[in-house]
């Protein structure tokens, strides 16, 4: 739940932008107000999760250690 509030968050912040984009033609408006941000949000959350799993198998790793 908590990424599509924040999905929804950074789309109401680039409203205007994105309003910007679509009101006139050329492809790098679109480009920077639209794409860009889907790219960067993707690449982030991807980032997110492959930390988190990293640092989860190292926890494990040092658990099984110990033990």
């Amino acid at each position: 739940m908590n990424d599509i509030k924040n999905i929804f968050i950074a789309w109401i912040s680039a409203g205007s932008p994105v309003l910007a984009a679509i009101s006139s033609e050329p492809g790098i408006t679109v480009l920077s107000a639209i794409i860009l941000p889907i790219v960067f949000f993707a690449a982030g959350k991807t980032i997110d999760v492959l930390l988190q799993i990293y640092f989860q198998e190292r926890e494990r790793r040092q658990t099984a250690k110990e033990e």
